[in-house]
């Protein structure tokens, strides 16, 4: 569990230092995935990430997500995954999934009615759509 926390943590410090807004858009997608996701589920989205070997649960195949739902990509509901209203159980708890804070908004903006940090949505989505559409390319 301890090389879990050091790689989450290792992560989340390597995701941070890419600039969001320098990335293109055709780029932040493959970023996303590269920095979050490849791990587990592998660079080419078969569930054969290096971390994998180490899963009770072996990572699913993205790549038949498509072929899985009727031909259709099913947009909705792989954006609720990663944004949380569809809890997988190996992505952790709602609270602290493997990426931590990362979909919960890097650039925060100050809450006029509390005081406290609250997430920048728009770049959250922006983050996540990217995301999305970058997975539904590795549809085999």
């Amino acid at each position: 569990m301890q090389f879990m926390t050091l790689w989450a943590a290792g992560v989340a410090a390597l995701a941070l230092t890419v600039p969001v807004r320098a990335l293109a858009d055709e780029d932040l997608g493959r970023h996303e995935y590269q920095s979050k996701c490849a791990v587990c589920h592998g660079a080419a989205g078969k569930g054969d990430g290096y971390l994998a070997a180490y899963l009770t649960i072996k990572p699913p195949s993205l790549t038949r997500l498509k072929k899985n739902n009727g031909g259709r990509f099913p947009f909705e509901r792989v954006i609720q995954v990663v944004d949380g209203r569809k809890e997988v159980r190996t992505h952790g708890t709602r609270e602290m999934p493997v990426w931590g804070a990362m979909y919960g908004g890097e650039v925060p903006k100050a809450s006029e009615k509390s005081g406290q940090k609250q997430p920048d949505e728009n770049l959250v989505r922006e983050r996540i759509d990217a995301l999305v559409n970058f997975v539904s390319q590795l549809q085999e």
